[in-house]
């Protein structure tokens, strides 16, 4: 079979989705995958064959603050952080994507397109070139549901008529957001011999599939009315080919802690300091995986902090008594599969609404980005003492291994064939 996948492969969109590129390669289909040129070594690693991309931001890079386009980081109020994310993000590949990837499709004849939630260009390509189209959400679901407080609002579910207000008015401000880039969303369309369509979300709710790529129990969306066609398959993991060497000595039984703060730039570095400042003083192993995107450089580092620049998590993670980290996804996905509890402090961008399942799952417990190295203190040791929320993580784990989204995906695309 052939299958043509765009993705933007960095921070958490491209694990799961790599992880499915790479066992849709061992099935025997041939892939070819879209994708921007920072990310080709990556792809290529599958053994899928990689294209760049020549209009949508070639360049882009988000690991670095130099390079990186979507600066919402700077923004001084949440609202502007969304709205840039929105316009630097969701919006700036709409056209141009939906344009190499209909070039591409004409180029390579495939029989289903596997895309990212993010570039519906790519489902605009799809639908004109008459092709089955999925979409892979590497988060929580995140459009709005009746029933559930919307990703990006940061909100948990709230009971009773105040809670069916609150929920329903901050959909429509969420809906009014996405609206804003209809009018890029109908030029693609347009450009590709396709009519207007009356909401965003249109695009992407008419893919034959939508799959989330996590365990229902993790998000609130799958509580509420969802659309027939969205599916929880369970997240996906890349395979790791080392095991975890300790850099402790073995007599050193303190309890391990990961620290890891994404591998995109957000101006993260003094909040990891403070993390560090705060576990500096208490008795455990700190791991820190400073990924492309923190400068450790410029960080004092306490001796009981080890750091590195990357290690696969699941190979550490079977050894952690817990996570600190600013609530990404596949964090979040990757320590709840080991049962590993969570100190979530989010950053920003869908975070704190990852940070709210977790404290609703019971697996984890939420600290504000600016908390002091005495408060952070407070609530680390505290967590590492909380049998209930490792109790709650083991159950999340259990969730997790009923499914193998790479494994149930590949099985029905190849039904589609």
């Amino acid at each position: 079979m052939r299958i043509f996948q765009t993705l933007m492969a960095f921070s958490g969109n491209a694990p799961p989705q790599l992880a499915l590129t790479r066992r849709l390669v061992e099935r025997g289909h041939e892939v070819r995958v879209l994708a921007h040129r920072a990310a080709s070594e990556r792809v290529q690693q599958t053994g899928a064959d990689f294209v760049e991309f020549h209009q949508a931001h070639p360049e882009f890079d988000i690991t670095k603050r130099e390079t990186d386009s979507l600066r919402d980081w700077e923004a001084r109020t949440k609202l502007g952080a969304s709205l840039r994310l929105l316009k630097n993000a969701m919006f700036a590949f709409v056209l141009s994507t939906a344009r190499e990837c209909a070039a591409s499709l004409q180029d390579w004849p495939a029989e289903a397109v596997v895309f990212d939630w993010m570039f519906t260009g790519a489902a605009v390509a799809a639908e004109s070139a008459g092709l089955p189209a999925v979409a892979l959400v590497h988060c929580p679901y995140p459009l709005s549901v009746k029933g559930a407080p919307p990703l990006f609002s940061g909100m948990s579910p709230m009971s009773g008529p105040a809670g069916r207000v609150r929920d329903g008015l901050l959909s429509w401000f969420a809906d009014r957001g996405f609206a804003t880039g209809l009018p890029l969303l109908n030029k693609a369309r347009a450009e590709q011999g396709l009519g207007p369509l009356p909401r965003w979300d249109a695009q992407l709710l008419g893919a034959q599939a939508i799959y989330v790529m996590t365990a229902p129990e993790l998000d609130f969306a799958s509580q509420g009315a969802l659309p027939a066609n969205v599916r929880y398959v369970g997240p996906a993991f890349e395979p790791f080919t080392r095991e975890w060497a300790s850099p402790w000595p073995a007599q050193n039984t303190d309890p391990l802690v990961l620290v890891s703060f994404s591998t995109s730039y957000m101006n993260q570095g003094a909040l990891v300091q403070r993390v560090l400042d705060a576990l500096a003083k208490l008795p455990v192993r700190v791991l820190l995986t400073s990924g492309p995107a923190l400068d450790v450089a410029g960080l004092r580092v306490p001796a009981n902090t080890h750091v590195e620049a990357f290690i696969p998590h699941r190979t550490v993670l079977p050894h952690a008594s817990l996570v600190i980290s600013h609530a990404g996804w596949q964090t979040i996905n990757a320590a709840l599969a080991d049962g590993v509890p969570l100190v979530c402090i989010p950053d920003g961008r869908d975070q704190p609404g990852n940070a709210a399942r977790v404290v609703s799952a019971g697996a984890g417990v939420r600290v504000g980005k600016g908390a002091s190295p005495k408060k952070l203190r407070g609530v680390i040791a505290a967590a590492l003492e909380d049998p209930e929320i490792k109790r709650n993580a083991e159950v999340i784990a259990a969730a997790q291994a009923r499914s193998d989204g790479a494994l149930t995906i590949a099985e029905e695309l190849e039904r589609l064939g």
